[in-house]
Parts: structure tokens; C-alpha cells; sequence
């Protein structure tokens, strides 16, 4: 992923080009081809897309030649990139007519291709099934009622905590069954005091798309809403910066500028991973990556509870699988989806790369393959099953600059050049203007 890792990265300039590019997608391509003359099937060859690392690559073919020997007429060829070309690929071969057959999603982009006709409905494809695919998550993938994406792999918010560096502090874990959003600040602001200058009992505040769309759904809103709009309320908004400055005012959050510093930092450059913090709020497949970084004990807690008991907490896809609207071999396209999340063969291998499966089955079958880390992320996601507060809703288009408005306004708050009432009124504003609703 680009910089910001605690974020839902996006890029301006590729979002911008492939709203432009969708729009040109080439009509649906006739289905498969006929079975050879000895009744055999008919070779096919298939053209698979996404982005990632070398090792997401590695592990990808490896899931490839498996499909390949257990379905011999039929060949996938790989086209993988970083993140930062993968968008003006995609948007560009869309446009051409020449989308993969089959490609890696991100739910930035989802509602935009499945609108503009690029992607097939995979509940209509008889080769994949759904089964055994976490009912939230599976929903999460939906435009319209059409399945346009299969969620590969879940993550959810959570609060990490150093233990190292509480109980060194002389300071309890909370009980993240019942602990409140005034039981964080109170635990804040004594580790802030008890360890001294050097590192804050909470890394940062208000600066994140994750804490603002939990914050929203403890409020009863959302933070997109189901037409594209923005759902959270000016009231809902002041709260949230007015529980940041109690806590920036109490010393159990850095300085402003230490703050918004942290917002442009790397991962491996945040307070979690430094040990200058003890709590932060992270996605709960960051956890590995920080723990490693970090080389101290670190724990996934659930994030704090609203006063009347709403936990706020859903199931985010760490990304999907679509098919292209305009493959050749929509059924054989459908099969390849349906390997990759639903085969346990393919889970041993992937494992925890891309998330903890999506498919429940899947999940349960590698956890004792995982390593500690990842498997305590395996088990915070089944522990937190009965807790999940719907579906997130998908980013409209537009949406890709928000979290960058987000810190803006709130650092304007912070540094007390906006009150949070004024600051409310023009982040709503401002974005209901990037979607194109105001």
C-alpha cells in the first residue's frame, strides 16, 4: 500500500482517470467457449489482476498453479503491479476493451466500476458459491443487489495496546467487553502521567476515516449513506472533536502538531510501532506488521463502547475479487474467484497474506498454520462475530480525498483556528461538494 498504511490509500489522479475511463467499458462478451470434440472441455485462458508486494505475488502464482492442475484446460495468466499503477492500468485497459478476466478490487473503487457496467454480477455465474462467506462481509461486495465483488479477506477496527508498556506503567488492561469511551480517556491520561514525556497514553485522535465511521455508527448514522451521500451530523461531528481537545487539554493525547505529525508518518514510524504510545486506533490486520516493528507485547482490544452500550464496530473487506462484465469466460472466470476464496488448498497458501479469509470454513482450516500474531487477528475477528453492526457501506465516487479533509479540519480544531462547531459545518460542507450533492 502507499504511505498513510493506517489509511484506505487512494489516489486523486488514478480515481479521476478511471471515472473517466469506466465509463468507455465494452459491452459483455459472448460466454464460454464450446466443449472439444472428444467432450473434453475447451482450453481457456484466463488473464488475472492485482496489486501488491513481491511476496503477494509469489504466494498468487503459487494459489495459480494449484488452480491450473486441478482445472488442466484452463490457464491463467498474471498481471499484477503496485498500487500506484494498478489504477491507471485497469482504467486504461477498461477503456480498451482489455479488462482482466478477473481482477483485485478495492471498495474505493467497486461502486464505480459495478455502475459504469465493467463488472458481472458473480451471483449469477452457477461456478461460484457463497456459502460458507461470512453473511456481513459477502454483503459488503453488493451494488444494487448484485453481487459486483467477493470480499477475499477481513479485517475490523480495533484499539491495539502495549501491554509492555502498561504494565510498566503499574497500570491494568481494560476489559474491552464493557470498557467506554470515558474509561479510554481515563486510562489515556494516567499512562500519559505515569511514563513520562516520552510516550502518550494514546497515539492520536480524530484523524482517521476508521475512528470518525465507528464514532458515526454509535451515533445511530453512518458515514456514507446508502445513496452515496455523507451521514454523519454536525452534532455528531462537534462531539467528536470536543472529546479530542478534553483529551489534548488532560495530556492524554500528544500535541497537535505531534498529532497531525503522526498522521503523515509511515507505519513503522507511528507511535504503536515506536512504543511512544500505548493505545492507538488500527485496522486488526495491522497488527503483525506493528508487532514486529514494535518488538513489545501487543494486544487487539475492541474499541471503546458508546454510553448506551453501541459498540460501532463492522466488518471491513480488505479486498475483493470481480469479474470482468467483458471476459470471454465468465463461468471458468467465476471458478477462479470461487478457488481463491473458497479452497482450502489456496487458504494454506495465501494464509493471513491478503487478511483473514473471508470464507469461515477457510479461516478455521489455516489457524494452525498462522503465526501468533496472525492468529490472535483470526481470533479477534470470530470473537467480535455477535458484536457487528451491520455493513459498511461503500465509498461513493469522490470520496477518495476525505480522510485528507478530515485531518485538515480536525488539526484546524486542535490548533484552535476553528471551533469544532464551525469546523463541523464546513468539512460537511466541503465533502457533500466533493461527492457532487451540494
Amino acid at each position: 500500500m502507499p504511505p498513510l498504511d493506517r489509511r484506505i490509500a487512494t489516489g486523486a489522479a488514478a480515481a479521476a482517470l478511471s471515472l473517466a475511463l469506466v465509463a468507455c467499458t465494452a459491452d459483455s462478451a459472448p460466454a464460454t467457449d464450446d466443449a472439444g470434440t472428444d467432450g473434453s472441455p475447451a482450453s481457456v485462458e484466463l488473464r488475472l489482476a492485482w496489486w501488491g508486494s513481491d511476496a503477494r505475488h509469489q504466494v498468487t502464482q503459487e494459489v495459480l498453479d494449484l488452480f491450473e492442475a486441478e482445472y488442466p484446460h484452463i490457464s491463467v495468466t498474471p498481471d499484477f503491479s503496485d498500487w500506484d499503477g494498478y489504477w491507471d492500468r485497469l482504467a486504461t485497459a477498461t477503456a480498451a476493451g482489455d479488462m482482466p478476466d478477473v481482477l483485485q478490487m478495492d471498495g474505493q473503487y467497486l461502486a464505480t466500476y459495478a455502475e459504469r457496467g465493467a463488472l458481472t454480477d458473480l451471483y449469477g455465474l452457477e461456478s461460484f458459491t457463497s456459502s460458507q462467506i461470512d453473511e456481513d462481509a459477502l454483503a459488503s461486495g453488493e451494488v444494487g443487489g448484485s453481487l459486483y465483488g467477493v470480499v477475499n479477506a477481513v479485517n475490523s477496527w480495533a484499539v491495539i495496546a502495549n501491554r509492555t508498556l502498561i504494565e510498566e506503567a503499574g497500570l491494568e488492561m481494560p476489559d474491552d467487553t464493557t470498557w467506554t469511551w470515558q474509561d479510554l480517556a481515563d486510562l489515556s491520561i494516567a499512562l500519559s502521567a505515569a511514563t513520562g514525556p516520552t510516550v502518550h497514553g494514546l497515539q492520536d485522535y480524530g484523524l482517521t476515516q476508521g475512528t470518525i465511521d465507528q464514532w458515526s455508527r454509535q451515533h445511530g448514522e453512518s458515514l456514507w449513506t446508502p445513496d452515496g451521500g455523507f451521514g454523519v451530523s454536525e452534532d455528531t461531528l462537534v462531539e467528536y472533536w470536543e472529546l479530542a481537545l478534553e483529551l489534548i487539554e488532560a495530556g492524554g493525547l500528544p500535541s497537535p502538531s505531534e498529532q497531525v505529525e503522526q498522521a503523515s508518518a509511515t507505519q513503522d514510524q507511528s507511535g504503536t510501532a515506536t512504543n511512544t504510545a500505548a493505545l492507538g486506533f488500527w485496522w486488526s490486520n495491522q497488527l503483525s506488521a506493528l508487532s514486529t516493528a514494535s518488538g513489545q507485547d501487543l494486544t487487539l482490544l475492541r474499541p471503546p463502547l458508546s454510553p448506551d452500550g453501541q459498540r460501532g464496530i463492522w466488518y471491513r473487506p480488505s479486498q475483493f475479487w470481480s469479474v470482468s462484465a467483458s471476459t470471454a469466460h465468465p463461468e471458468e472466470a467465476g471458478l477462479l474467484v470461487d478457488f481463491l476464496v473458497n479452497s482450502t488448498a489456496a487458504g494454506e497458501v495465501l494464509l493471513a497474506e491478503r487478511g483473514t479469509p473471508g470464507n469461515v470454513e477457510v479461516r478455521r482450516a489455516i489457524a494452525p498454520l498462522l503465526g501468533d500474531q496472525d492468529r490472535a487477528i483470526a481470533e479477534y475477528l470470530d470473537d467480535i462475530g455477535d458484536e457487528l453492526d451491520g455493513v459498511a457501506e461503500l465509498a461513493p465516487a469522490g470520496s477518495s480525498e476525505f480522510e485528507s479533509v478530515l485531518v485538515r479540519y480536525s488539526s484546524q480544531v486542535y490548533f484552535g483556528s476553528m471551533t469544532p462547531q464551525d469546523a463541523a459545518a464546513g468539512l460537511i460542507a466541503e465533502v457533500e461538494t466533493m461527492l457532487g450533492s451540494a
